[in-house]
């Protein structure tokens, strides 16, 4: 479940701020820019933000012209050196488990976040989802960038992914990402995915400890537990919506069993709220086809799949009950 006020672990701010520092952007500017507050920044075990993190990546995005910062900064992410939740992955017993114990142990690095883990005969894939409003194409390049570092930190040799697939458009930097995967990069995608060959999770861990493990896994899963997970059930349901959308997996019988309720409590619970599953739905697409068109980040013929729509038509019919405007007449209205 995801916080209204979406927060994430300091580390990865104060990580992304000492890098750009040591690109040469000027630390005086990125604090001026970003309104971020030094001393709370320098804080060793406080949560931060997720806003006010975005708010760095813009600052780094107009004061430089490091436009692979993302990619750049991905690639030096080290699992030793990303607190209790690199730890358990390194710790863990083969690949497969380690994979497993990042995605079990992500709310603790960032609430905003959700990962997906997909397998079979000869392949496995990491799905990355992000709640609505939070988007940023530089901090999707980090994510896969660094997982990809971690992989090859664990099994001790350079592995390239099958395939990475993005859903915003293609970059002026596209270069930097063949450079940096040296796979097949697939832009305007329905989501967010990174895909490697299944025979590297069986990789073992040489140097794995099963008492040193246990020991990190019970500290991973006390600091899980303490981690505040209360919101608002509307604010609940709009970012499951969210973040299933291009899925298809967004039913509100899908949704209610994700959030540990029956369809019934679901939909008594949101009536409580003055609110009905439709309505979010129909809100959720509202406000991300316009948050998509205004970022200019992904085409507008991938819009009604991002969207979890079965075709443009419908997809069309609905922006125009929205807005009275198809998407190609909206932007003209706000340029």
């Amino acid at each position: 479940m995801m916080a209204a006020h979406p927060k994430m672990a300091i580390e990865t701010t104060r990580e992304l701020f000492n890098t750009l520092v040591s690109y040469g952007i000027s630390q005086e500017q990125l604090l001026t820019k970003s309104g971020i507050n030094l001393k709370e920044l320098q804080e060793s075990d406080s949560r931060y933000p997720v806003a006010t993190h975005l708010k760095l990546w813009q600052a780094a995005e107009s004061l430089s012209n490091l436009s692979a910062i993302g990619l750049m900064m991905g690639a030096k992410s080290d699992p030793y050196n990303r607190g209790i939740v690199g730890l358990a992955f390194t710790a863990s017993k083969d690949l497969q488990q380690a994979v497993y114990n990042k995605l079990k142990y992500t709310k603790i690095l960032a609430d905003h976040i959700s990962l997906e883990f997909e397998k079979n005969a000869q392949e496995f894939s990491i799905t990355y989802s992000i709640l609505e409003g939070y988007f940023h194409s530089y901090e999707i390049e980090r994510v896969f960038a660094g997982f990809l570092n971690w992989v090859r930190t664990f099994i001790h040799f350079k592995v390239n992914p099958i395939r990475v697939g993005l859903q915003y458009r293609k970059p002026e930097h596209s270069e930097a990402y063949k450079k940096h995967f040296e796979c097949p990069i697939l832009f305007d995608q329905a989501k967010n995915t990174i895909t490697f060959p299944v025979k590297i999770l069986s990789y073992k861990n040489p140097k794995c400890n099963e008492y040193l493990y246990q020991i990190i896994k019970e500290h991973a899963d006390n600091i899980l537990s303490q981690i505040d997970t209360r919101t608002n059930i509307v604010v609940e349901t709009r970012s499951m919506i969210a973040s299933r959308l291009c899925h298809g997996h967004f039913s509100v019988e899908e949704i209610a069993l994700s959030l540990k309720m029956s369809k019934r409590t679901l939909n008594r619970k949101l009536s409580d709220e003055g609110k009905t599953y439709q309505a979010i739905l129909d809100s959720t697409r509202k406000e991300m086809a316009i948050s998509y068109l205004k970022q200019g980040e992904c085409a507008q013929q991938t819009l009604p799949f991002l969207l979890g729509y079965s075709d443009n038509r419908c997809f069309l019919r609905a922006f125009k009950r929205w807005t009275g405007h198809s998407p190609k007449q909206y932007l003209n209205t706000i340029e």
